[in-house]
């Protein structure tokens, strides 16, 4: 698999970005929940997974996170709330896709460690 250098991976399509944290939050939930062991497959995973991934659930995680972004993350994280062709209707919508191109931010750009901390702490705050 190859990887971007922050600086290049910071210069994709804000879409680019999005659309890789979605698939990367949706595992992390996913694989969280697995090795976790205490949900019953299916439906009920899918509920509490979805709980995370979707839009509201996104918006509050950014919320709870506040001052763990780092000047680049909140960079990336605004560029990802305000980019054009947003339903400009939802709030959480704009929270949640400015998070999934911070989360595929640090993916591409194989910050694998940091990227790890953001979302233990995220559904960390989550769950408690």
């Amino acid at each position: 698999m190859e990887f971007l250098d922050a600086n290049a991976a910071a210069l994709l399509p804000i879409q680019h970005l999005a659309w890789i944290g979605d698939a990367v939050y949706e595992l992390y939930s996913r694989q969280r929940l697995v090795v976790a062991g205490d949900t019953q497959p299916g439906k009920h995973a899918h509920r509490v997974s979805a709980a995370f991934t979707c839009a509201g659930g996104q918006a509050a995680a950014v919320a709870r996170l506040g001052d763990f972004f780092s000047q680049q993350e909140l960079d990336l994280l605004r560029r990802g709330r305000n980019a054009k062709g947003l339903p400009r209707n939802s709030a959480e919508y704009c929270q949640a896709t400015g998070l999934e191109v911070v989360v595929g931010w640090l993916w591409l750009s194989s910050q694998h460690s940091r990227l790890e901390q953001l979302l233990q702490q995220s559904f960390d705050e989550g769950e408690g």
